[in-house]
């Protein structure tokens, strides 16, 4: 691959982004994109090896975008439990008003195989930020665990299941419309099991 150059690598993961907001990953070919941007698919391929790999480095970016949110809220927390809570909550709200962006990068793109640890890391960052606020929380004595970096995964997999059961219908009809409140009993009770019952 050739240097990015600092034009066409944002215009082809826009016109690419356009594209994943009205068809399936599967369904969207390299000339497509191509056509989309305006340039050849062989221009393309100067940048990325496949459409996976180019799939891949916009979930990437929109990661590190919800990342910066998320590290931005848990700033205005009072307490470490606050800053959990409200790393949670964004993360839920960026979901919600973005549920096909959200499913795309949750599932909808294919898994990135065969990258270096770095690149594979950097799907986690989301993970590590929130790792981090929970070890400061443990360090100050505000909550407990053996294992911050297993809880943090769980209450992420755990939230996206509620947030994607409600995305997809797949929860109760009375959550279809009231997200908000089925991810929130999940949050309550992974935020009771690490800082302890709320009196």
């Amino acid at each position: 691959m050739r240097n990015a150059n600092s034009q066409i690598i944002p215009l082809i993961k826009q016109k690419t982004l356009e594209l994943l907001m009205q068809s399936d990953p599967a369904q969207i070919g390299m000339r497509e994109i191509a056509k989309n941007c305006g340039i050849t698919a062989t221009n393309i391929y100067h940048y990325y090896k496949d459409k996976d790999t180019l799939f891949q480095a916009i979930s990437l970016d929109c990661i590190r975008a919800l990342n910066e949110k998320i590290k931005n809220a848990a700033t205005k927390g009072k307490n470490t439990k606050n800053q959990v809570k409200n790393a949670i909550q964004v993360f839920c709200s960026w979901c919600f008003e973005n549920p096909r962006m959200a499913l795309l990068v949750m599932q909808g793109i294919k898994s990135a195989e065969n990258v270096s640890p770095e690149i594979m890391e950097e799907y986690y960052i989301c993970n590590r930020t929130g790792e981090q606020l929970l070890r400061k929380a443990i360090a100050e004595g505000a909550a407990h665990s053996k294992n911050p970096r297993l809880d943090i995964g769980l209450l992420v997999s755990g939230v996206w299941g509620c947030i994607e059961a409600v995305l997809l219908k797949k929860c109760d009809v009375e959550y279809w419309e009231n997200g908000k409140k089925f991810t929130d009993a999940f949050i309550t009770l992974w935020l009771n099991s690490i800082f302890g019952d709320e009196k």
